[in-house]
């Protein structure tokens, strides 16, 4: 296990641990399934690919289970904790972005960059993005699942187990339309929205990240200066300070007398 898989294991089971954190979560996770069926559903509209529209329909549904799945634990969770719950609802707004995939400023409801609407991005574009963004969300369930199952939180995790299905047949379905549409003869097409995807994504994340640590990456900025540029001069400075006065002074004169 690497080092950042171990920190991020430690990070979820902290999640699922508390009470607030773990309904602010869930409620995270809701409204970016919900905001992903709507865009789903808007997608399908402009899908001609009969086989394409099946699964489209499909997935969006799914999207919209998921998050009345999560609303539906989260106020679980709310009713069993609901004293403590409750006089810290107006934390809400700080929730955890442990969703990974929910929308900030300029980025769509997968964690991607907005760059248009579907037609903008083309059929292949728009499924290789999902392909993306479905296989990573199999993934960070799975995690959570995990996770929630660790700290005794066995309804959670049966949650996520039954989402995980479906996001596996996502990603499924959008690898089989991107290997179909290879042996069409579009593989360069396929490749170049696939690499198009992940540079997204991973864009998404760190201005995901850079948000999230902004005040953190300003210290560190400050030490750096601090220690490379400010600190030697306060040395030097303490170096003359510590000599003796008597020393300072003759050197003072013999520098004068070196003028002349």
């Amino acid at each position: 296990m690497s080092i950042q898989t171990w920190l991020e294991a430690r990070r979820f089971r902290a999640v699922w641990k508390e009470p607030h954190s773990s309904l602010l979560t869930l409620l995270s996770f809701a409204e970016t399934e919900e905001d992903g069926g709507k865009d789903l559903q808007a997608a399908a509209r402009r899908i001609t690919d009969g086989e394409i529209l099946v699964h489209m329909n499909r997935h969006a549904l799914d999207e919209i289970r998921h998050a009345a799945m999560f609303r539906t634990r989260a106020a679980q969770v709310a009713h069993a904790h609901g004293e403590h719950l409750a006089s810290r609802n107006e934390e809400r707004g700080k929730a955890f972005d442990l969703a990974q995939s929910r929308a900030l400023e300029g980025t769509n409801a997968h964690g991607f960059f907005e760059v248009g609407s579907f037609d903008e991005m083309g059929e292949v574009g728009y499924i290789a993005m999902l392909n993306v963004a479905e296989t990573r969300a199999a993934s960070t369930f799975e995690s959570h699942r995990k996770a929630a199952l660790a700290v005794g939180d066995a309804e959670t995790a049966a949650v996520f187990a039954s989402i995980l299905k479906d996001e596996k047949y996502h990603a499924a379905w959008t690898e089989t339309t991107l290997q179909r549409w290879r042996k069409q003869g579009r593989s360069a097409e396929v490749d170049r929205e696939l690499a198009s995807a992940k540079r997204g994504r991973l864009m998404g994340a760190w201005r995901r990240k850079g948000l999230r640590s902004a005040s953190g990456l300003i210290s560190i900025l400050l030490t750096i200066s601090f220690y490379s540029l400010l600190a030697p001069f306060g040395l030097l400075a303490r170096s003359l300070r510590s000599q003796p006065a008597g020393w300072r002074t003759a050197e003072s004169r013999s520098t004068s007398s070196s003028q002349y």
